[in-house]
């Protein structure tokens, strides 16, 4: 019994370590990346939260966090207005669509957001467009901002409506 119980302080020690050490990392790159080395450390750390192990409660939260701040940095950096303004010109909701599906290994009867196979083909051939409900369930599934799904048109469309 001895040894159990101290083998189970000794796992109670070490997790108050790493709650310690992810405080500190979460204090430190996901309340606000400035520079590029910020940056670079901050997709050091995201590298190693998505090494494909599974994360705790903890690092999962730190992880959507540090995805957000990356994220804001790129959109305000000057060094990535001329890629971003590029891609955005170059992703429609339906490249979105089919970048999604390469990422994940998704087929067509994979998305019932949209349909059926045969109408999921049709979106993807855009012989079909995108309808809101549509945007609204991808974004759902996706955690992804509706607009993203939608044509410029459309997107405005929904924007007003909200």
């Amino acid at each position: 019994m001895s040894a159990a119980w101290n083998e189970f302080q000794t796992v109670i020690a070490t997790l108050g370590e790493l709650h310690a050490l992810l405080d500190r990392l979460r204090g430190e790159f996901v309340r606000g990346i400035k520079t590029p080395a910020d940056y670079e450390r901050a997709t050091d750390l995201l590298d190693a939260l998505t090494d494909g192990r599974e994360l705790s409660k903890t690092e999962e939260e730190i992880l959507v966090e540090l995805e957000d701040e990356i994220l804001g940095y790129q959109r305000n950096c000057e060094q990535f207005r001329e890629s971003n303004a590029a891609f955005e010109a170059t992703c429609t909701p339906v490249q979105l669509i089919k970048d999604l599906m390469e990422t994940l290994g998704l087929t067509g009867s994979d998305l019932p957001e949209i349909g059926d196979k045969t109408a999921v083909s049709k979106v993807l051939n855009g012989d079909r467009p995108i309808s809101h409900k549509m945007a609204y369930a991808l974004a759902e599934r996706f955690a992804m901002e509706p607009s993203a799904f939608l044509t410029a048109a459309s997107a405005k469309v929904t924007a007003h409506i909200e």
